[in-house]
């Protein structure tokens, strides 16, 4: 986790930021039972400028968007992206073949042999953007009571612990603006082993808010002043420089600029900020810049979709779409059938529950049936599929309705009794897991999985 190490204190001069004057849009949030108007940043410098051309926080934005079981392999320095992996295989290979591997695309990519090669796992799961939605909003509000520039609340919520509430790091620091203890205190806050405020949004948005008008952003001022930089409390790059403050302490982030020894501030200075390490200021802070970019870059995609509203099931956004345009898309079927693939994926990320997909999936069927009589149906293994995809996912709930639902449209399918089993398995339910495995192998003998589940849960 993230850390707050301020070791400056005692400063309280406040920022001078205009709140006014702050791109903030207003949007429909569309979710499945509710419409909710909804406050977010849109800070354009962020394409004006280039900075969403870098290729760090490119990689950043690949490594957001991609599953747990995948990872990227680039290169340190500057986060050239040369392959894309699974972590099991990975996991499976020894040093020497570690090795082997990297040298392999060393020589691929012609990089020197001192060329120093990352394996990073992708974090979907951790960056749920959808859920940080409503904590944004609420915070956006409490940066602009409190006379701070929003634009931080926004970029914290989306890096630090996105839509959770109660995650604790491993030093201590809690709530979605992930405040230390004493800094919590320090800034008016209630901690103490019955009262915990830093979970409570409006509380902990309070406290983030006057710590960076007290000091990150008062000390960031000084720091530039001292070297002589000129800067704008809303240049992309100052909010930057500010952010690094918040994550590594202001007197971390001041060492660094008396490294660099910079002359002017700007794109320039803060792609040195990612190169220069300094006491407690190292790889984890070099990054921290580099996530709100791309944070911003995947937010924008999500919020920025249609002009005045935001769709949080994909499903749905791409069949109204399609109900309500005038023009037909150009391969209805292939649409159609793309609408039924994104319901899947709301269903395992836990957007949208069981019985609103069971719905929507229908209703696109009939249409797609319409279209075409001849359309393809849904067979056992894509249904059971899904329901792998869900206990994956660790939603057992979700999973025992589909493989329930499919026992019932496909008896004989020895992949649904698996399913079944694997499902009570995880449910804590022995017995029942036992006879689904066991079902599963009268159907199919060969079922190698069934065979060790059974022997397994056995005690053989």
């Amino acid at each position: 986790m993230l850390v707050l190490a301020l070791v400056i204190v005692g400063f309280h001069s406040q920022s001078q930021t205009d709140v006014r004057k702050v791109p903030v849009v207003e949007k429909y949030v569309v979710g499945y039972n509710d419409v909710t108007k909804m406050k977010f940043i849109n800070d354009d410098q962020l394409y004006k400028e280039g900075w969403h051309n870098l290729p760090q926080p490119k990689f950043w934005q690949k490594i957001m968007l991609l599953p747990s079981d995948s990872a990227i392999v680039s290169v340190s320095g500057n986060r050239q992206l040369l392959d894309q992996i699974y972590v099991k295989n990975w996991s499976k290979m020894s040093e020497v073949q570690h090795s082997m591997y990297k040298d392999s695309l060393r020589r691929t990519y012609c990089l020197s042999d001192s060329s120093i090669l990352l394996v990073t796992a992708g974090k979907k799961d951790f960056y749920d953007y959808k859920k940080a939605m409503p904590i944004i909003n609420r915070s956006i509000d409490v940066f602009k009571q409190y006379g701070v520039d929003p634009w931080y609340a926004q970029a914290i919520l989306l890096i630090e612990s996105p839509g959770k509430m109660n995650t604790k790091s491993g030093v201590g620091a809690n709530g979605p603006f992930q405040l230390m203890k004493a800094v919590a205190r320090k800034e008016g806050l209630i901690v103490n082993g019955k009262i915990d405020e830093r979970t409570d949004v409006e509380k902990s948005a309070m406290g983030a808010s006057r710590l960076l008008s007290t000091i990150c952003i008062p000390y960031t001022k000084l720091m530039l002043d001292s070297a002589h930089v000129a800067y704008n409390e809303t240049d992309l790059w100052f909010r930057l420089l500010v952010l690094h403050s918040y994550h590594a302490g202001a007197g971390n982030v001041a060492g660094v600029i008396k490294k660099i020894k910079p002359c002017d501030g700007g794109m320039q200075l803060i792609q040195q900020v990612w190169q220069t390490t300094y006491g407690g200021f190292k790889n984890a802070s070099q990054n921290y810049s580099q996530l709100a970019l791309a944070a911003f870059c995947n937010f924008d995609e999500l919020v920025m979709q249609q002009r005045d509203s935001v769709y949080l099931i994909d499903g749905d956004r791409l069949y109204n779409a399609y109900a309500s345009c005038k023009c037909s898309p150009y391969n209805e079927c292939d649409y159609l059938g793309n609408c039924i693939k994104k319901y899947e994926n709301d269903l395992v990320e836990g957007t949208i529950p069981f019985d609103y997909f069971v719905s929507k999936v229908k209703t696109v069927r009939l249409e797609l049936s319409g279209l075409s009589p001849n359309s393809p149906s849904f067979n056992d293994e894509q249904v059971n599929d899904i329901g792998f995809k869900l206990l994956k996912a660790r939603k057992m709930e979700e999973a025992f309705k589909v493989f329930k639902l499919n026992e019932i449209n496909y008896p004989y399918s020895w992949s649904v009794y698996h399913g079944l089993g694997q499902t009570y398995q995880m449910m804590g339910q022995k017995n029942q897991a036992l006879e689904y495995y066991r079902k599963s192998l009268k159907l199919n003998p060969k079922n190698e999985e069934g065979l060790k589940a059974i022997a397994r849960l056995a005690g053989k």
